[in-house]
């Protein structure tokens, strides 16, 4: 029997401890120890999961031979830094999206990976989730026609804290990192289905959006056009109350997915669905359900890939970071105009 890929985790925030929960009943992964922000927290967060043991500092962490592979559970503007020195010494990376604040640096960190031989994904966990599968696969069918148009929703609202990473712009504030990552990803995912290739890149991209007291991009929205023709328009928020919808736009229908990017809402949730609608056609729920929560999934999934770099598609690729990055890039762009 293989053994389990053994993870260490950097940083102890909710997202942290969410990895630390679905990981609990997995088969091919497990935690073995966390470093904080300071060394009691890593060892009040190994106490509350029942870990082996605790660091007390990334380099201690990355000097565990214990430890195959670190979880990147940070804020935004700390993963670069963190993930390069896991790369340096070995350690596989799976990195909270973005993978860093711009192309430019991911395209650097994405190098170090490749001279080093080591794996690294950044962790857009809903593409790891068999939900995307169950959609891939009735658009490929025609289920709802000729895709024309995708309409993405990721926003939720947090009461402004001017030093939150919601809102400062030192830890990388704003919707369009935050969240807007996940819409534009999903759109350049289908466009890519709809044109028979992995992902496609816009040829075009406007927006507009309302930028807070602090700086931080508050709510925010993107018109996307590929070369096929196809568009797409994408919200994200992190003051507003948007909602997390995504809908595709066929010649003969559409298909609505209440939750894409969550399951259910619910982190540890096993369940969720989708709804086609076609024209003259009774209305059909595509139900999908996990022995895995979405973490999970994520993580074994780096466990399957190894020893390969790159995790399977529809997983984000290297180049699929570097195209999403880039649109981020793009948007963020259009906000400071």
């Amino acid at each position: 029997m293989k053994a389990k890929l053994r993870f260490g985790i950097v940083g102890t925030g909710g997202i942290a401890a969410d990895f630390c929960d679905a990981l609990r009943a997995s088969t091919l992964c497990e935690v073995v120890s966390a470093a904080g922000s300071a060394p009691e927290k890593g060892a009040e967060f190994a106490r509350r999961f029942a870990l082996p043991r605790s660091a007390r500092s990334l380099s201690e962490l990355l000097g565990d031979a214990d430890v195959d592979a670190v979880y990147v559970a940070t804020p935004h503007p700390l993963h670069e830094a963190q993930a390069l020195a896991c790369i340096e010494v070995g350690k596989h990376v799976l990195c909270e999206k973005p993978l860093t604040l711009e192309a430019a640096t991911s395209e650097r960190l994405i190098a170090a990976a490749r001279q080093r031989g080591v794996f690294l994904l950044e962790g857009y966990m809903y593409r790891c989730h068999p939900l995307l599968a169950a959609l891939i696969e009735r658009l490929k069918r025609g289920d709802i026609g000729e895709l024309r148009h995708i309409r993405t929703d990721f926003g939720f609202r947090v009461e402004r804290e001017p030093r939150g990473r919601l809102f400062d712009l030192s830890l990388g504030g704003g919707g369009i990192l935050d969240v807007g990552g996940y819409c534009t990803s999903f759109a350049r995912l289908l466009a890519g289905v709809a044109s028979g290739q992995p992902f496609a890149e816009p040829v075009s991209l406007e927006a507009v959006g309302h930028r807070g007291p602090t700086g931080a991009d508050e709510i925010s929205s993107a018109l996307l056009r590929f070369e096929s023709g196809l568009t797409a328009a994408l919200t994200c928020a992190v003051h507003h109350r948007v909602g997390t919808e995504a809908v595709l736009y066929g010649e003969r229908g559409r298909i609505v997915l209440p939750d894409p990017w969550i399951p259910q809402g619910q982190r540890q949730a096993l369940e969720t669905s989708f709804r086609v609608l076609r024209e003259g056609h009774r209305e059909e729920v595509v139900s999908v359900r996990t022995e895995q929560p979405t973490y999970a999934l994520q993580a074994e999934l780096v466990a399957k890939a190894l020893p390969a770099l790159e995790a399977p598609w529809p997983a984000m690729s290297w180049a699929d970071t570097l195209g999403n990055m880039r649109a981020l890039d793009r948007w963020r762009a259009c906000i400071s105009a």
